[in-house]
């Protein structure tokens, strides 16, 4: 029986020959510059080589040629004996289950019945292993459908942190132990109800109203610390897995002033995008869509996924009278929604995808009552980002939109009823680190839009060049009326905690802000750039503030590597960063995803009230370079940190803990530098870089461990170089392999500080959106501002190296950037290619003249003279003073 990759979530199979992809599609005759019959002798060759050695290999390890067919890593397809497991992994076979079941498993998720039909009591109760202790979840997740949902009902009752470690499972390790419960037994308790959503009625217009269905309901009873959410709640094995349509959060708060409940959510469906080339053996599944000769390794999760995509699409609604519904069950109260046009939606209900209901606990009575409702908004339009960056679309059916690094990151907010505003601002809804203040988060569900962006932009765009591939009212009809909230999927009892800054201890409980307000931002009468319209988004107590996500220890991209020096180059960089004049610094603790025993507490806390840790235990859900990778946890912890603590701060950096932001020239402070900005009129400003080279000759690398072959010179001349523990990083890769300033763009490395109200999105290296390019037309001339369809932006600069400020980024060498060393760093080479050790040119000599030293080392990199002689001895100072 044939089995193709497809089948590993049970997509439906054996499509007929017609419909079988061809990657060998030959040129026209006048783009061949060889003849295809040597090519073909070539090809021949090469694969009766390779089915030669696959059936040798075989041969040896005894396999059955006559079972089933199966899938060696991601491409072809081979037999083996069904009936020995460890035989099936010789090769990194995977198991199958029988095709008839998988089929039927990925048709009943598809039309929701798997989840309408599940039985909870029948799912075993176990404490659940890690799902992928290598930074892969997504790619790397080969559990069943039925497996992914007993982890994700376990990781509810156990609590989200609480999946024991393989190797601790190993040792029997007794520190990992269910924690008690602490929760009081009234207080509303975080819930999921995950809502059977029938994907293969999408193509029928006008969308069929949604009947009641038997939800199915997952609590978190662990989630119940206000200063732990951020830890505790269910992001690693989200409801999501189960519902689609529910947003998966990772980080949820209340705005400063009361009037919002803030939502920092991620795209789930991108964490299944790894691409696979379909080979001539392949069959395309029903309902897949191919790519280029390339379909998804897991068709089956990514296509589960689509309504994730949904999600960051607005839909209009219209409130409708309850008596004309007749559904009603006594809850009159409760407002009515229909799906509409842009013509017939109520104002707040133009631009929308939840509905939000709250909910308050009183302490006294024990009795938890419904106080109000509201519309979600969104921070942000993102098919107008879309097509102001001149894409064609914001989501693809197929699913290929990893690139569009803009749809990674959901930001949304609930307005809290206004009655409530000032006790939120004040944080007296939070009691004994828990919060009596709910919110109820409702998705709209609706199919995604697969139209050109400006196809259905808001009212307030006013774009007029539109085909008509989407019209409301044909889509979706005029009399769509949604499910009442009990009836629909949903996210209920999300706590609301204090706003940020108390939340963390960086102002008192009540504390007013206003007094803590620092002066208005002097702007220079000679700028370049037209004023913008920044609109204030919380009261600013710091001038300039930065944003890390770090951890002890961490994977390389792809797990190349392992590194395990995160605490003491925090502690160093920490020193540095507030010597060079940063007021305040928050570290989102990843350490937590590798294991819990380890945390960087012990560091932040050698910095008291300049230091905030956010603990940040959620993990990445793909290591994969390019568009494979999706590193969810960092791409939220940078909006966290910008949503939560940048709006009390002019400039923010976000940086990794390798990468040093140094003041040049005349600039002894990075407060200096950013109001030297602020003169300036700019609003982003960005800092080349690339890695830098530790210095070798001047004795400031230790060798590692000699025990270890591969780390020594007698391993192929290979070894780890290591900062010696009287030494700083700083110094030591003070070698850049181009001299200052850099002229090499260097953009896909490049790093910003920016004017956190100002930006919209920011990912990792750039801003994705900001005030200016989510205006309309109309708003960016009346402004004074250039508008271009595909948008510019006019308010960012890069940092002129030798009189303002540079990045000095010290990344970690291991073993392998030192393979052969001894040869190739005696090669004179301008590069960042060949010796990755440094061999400095010395302070004043001339490159063109000097190109080894007296031992034969050929020069490779430059000395920023500004670190050498001013901040390095400094930070020396710094250091021995805290110790």
């Amino acid at each position: 029986m044939r089995i193709s990759a497809f089948q590993k979530w049970g997509l439906k199979a054996e499509l007929p020959a017609k419909n079988r992809l061809s990657i060998t599609t030959p040129l026209p005759r006048k783009q061949r510059p060889i003849k295809l019959k040597v090519v073909a002798l070539t090809l021949l060759g090469m694969y009766t080589v390779f089915v030669f050695a696959v059936f040798a290999i075989f041969q040896k390890h005894g396999v059955n040629h006559e079972e089933t067919l199966v899938e060696v890593g991601n491409f072809g397809f081979f037999r083996k004996n069904t009936g020995d497991a460890s035989r099936a992994n010789i090769l990194g076979l995977k198991e199958e289950g029988p095709v008839n079941m998988k089929a039927d498993e990925i048709h009943s998720l598809l039309t929701g019945s798997l989840i309408q039909n599940l039985d909870i009591q029948s799912i075993p109760v176990e404490l659940p292993m890690a799902v992928a202790d290598n930074g892969m979840e997504g790619l790397g997740d080969n559990r069943s459908t039925m497996e992914v949902i007993k982890d994700t009902l376990n990781a509810a009752r156990f609590g989200n942190r609480m999946y024991i470690s393989d190797a601790a499972a190993q040792k029997n390790d007794s520190k990992f132990v269910i924690p008690p419960n602490k929760r009081k037994r009234d207080i509303p308790m975080l819930t999921a109800y995950c809502q059977p959503i029938n994907q293969t009625e999408w193509k029928m217009q006008p969308l069929p109203i949604r009947q009641r269905n038997d939800l199915l309901k997952v609590s978190f009873p662990h989630v119940n610390s206000c200063m732990a959410l951020t830890s505790q709640f269910p992001i690693d094995n989200p409801p999501v897995d189960l519902d689609p349509f529910l947003p998966w959060i990772h980080d949820v708060f209340p705005s400063s002033d009361g009037k919002y409940v803030m939502f920092v959510s991620q795209n789930r469906r991108r964490c299944y995008n790894g691409q696979k080339n379909v080979s001539h053996t392949d069959v395309i599944p029903e309902g897949v869509v191919a790519n280029n000769g390339y379909v998804h390794v897991d068709p089956g999760k990514n296509y589960y996924m689509r309504p994730q995509a949904a999600l960051f699409q607005h839909v209009p609604v219209k409130r409708i009278n309850n008596d004309l519904v007749g559904d009603g069950d006594g809850k009159e109260d409760e407002p009515r929604y229909r799906l509409a046009s842009h013509e017939d939606a109520d104002a707040d209900g133009m631009e929308t995808r939840f509905i939000c209901r709250f909910k308050l606990y009183d302490t006294a009575t024990s009795i938890t009552s419904i106080i109000g409702y509201s519309l979600s908004k969104y921070e942000l339009d993102y098919d107008y980002l879309s097509f102001r960056k001149g894409y064609p679309f914001t989501h693809t059916e197929a699913g290929y939109d990893n690139h569009m690094i803009w749809t990674s990151q959901l930001l949304f907010r609930c307005p809290i009823p206004t009655k409530y505003h000032n006790m939120v601002a004040r944080g007296d809804v939070v009691t004994d680190d828990y919060s009596t203040l709910f919110v109820d988060v409702v998705p709209i569900r609706t199919a995604p839009r697969y139209t050109p962006p400006r196809e259905f932009l808001p009212p307030r765009y006013n774009q007029t060049d539109v085909s008509g591939d989407f019209i409301a009212d044909k889509v979706w009809g005029k009399e769509h009326v949604l499910p009442k909230i009990d009836n629909s999927g949903r996210w209920e009892n999300i706590p609301i905690c204090m706003p940020s800054l108390m939340q963390h201890g960086v102002v008192k409980k009540g504390a007013d802000l206003e007094l803590l307000r620092i002066p208005e931002a002097i702007l220079g009468k000679k700028r370049k750039t037209k004023d913008v319209p920044i609109k204030e988004m919380g009261v600013k107590i710091h001038k300039v503030i930065a944003c890390t996500w770090a951890s002890t220890t961490f994977r390389t991209r792809g797990n190349r590597a392992n590194v395990e020096d995160g605490e003491r180059r925090l502690k160093e960089w920490l020193e540095f960063n507030l010597l060079a004049g940063f007021d305040h610094i928050y570290v989102y603790d990843n350490s937590g995803a590798f294991g819990s025993e380890n945390s960087l507490a012990e560091v932040v806390k050698l910095f008291p009230g300049k230091v905030t840790r956010v603990d940040w235990p959620c993990k990445i859900c793909s290591n994969l370079d390019g568009s494979e990778g999706e590193r969810s946890s960092q791409y939220a912890a940078e909006s966290s940190c910008r949503l939560r603590f940048g709006t009390h701060a002019r400039w923010l950096a976000s940086f990794d803990t390798d990468e040093y932001i140094v003041p040049m020239g005349k600039f002894n402070s990075i407060g200096d530098v950013s109001e030297y900005l602020d003169r300036k009129g700019m609003h982003i400003a960005e800092f080349k870089s690339s890695p830098a080279k530790p210095r070798y000759f001047t004795g400031f690398l230790l060798f590692c461990n000699p025990s270890n072959p591969i780390n020594t010179e007698e391993g192929h001349g290979q070894f780890t170089p290591t900062v010696k523990e009287d030494e700083t990083f700083l110094h030591t890769y003070n070698c850049n392999w181009e001299q200052f300033p850099r002229e090499n763009t260097l953009t896909h490395r490049a790093k910003q500080m920016y004017r956190a109200d100002y930006i919209k999105l920011h990912y990792v290296h750039y801003a994705t959106a900001t005030v200016v390019s989510q205006m309309s037309k109309g708003e960016t001339k009346a402004a004074g501002l250039p508008w271009t369809h595909k948008y510019k932006e006019a308010h960012r600069r890069s940092f002129y190296e030798l009189n303002e400020a540079t990045m000095l980024h010290t990344k970690s060498k291991v073993a392998n950037n030192t393979m052969n060393w001894k040869t190739q760093c005696k090669i004179p080479l301008q590069s960042e290619e060949g010796c990755e050790l440094g061999f400095a040119y010395p302070i004043g000599s001339n490159p063109k003249n000097e190109n080894f030293d007296k031992d034969g080392w050929a020069y490779n990199c430059y000395i920023n003279e500004r670190i050498e002689t001013y901040w390095w001895p400094k930070l020396v100072e710094a250091i021995k003073a805290r110790s």
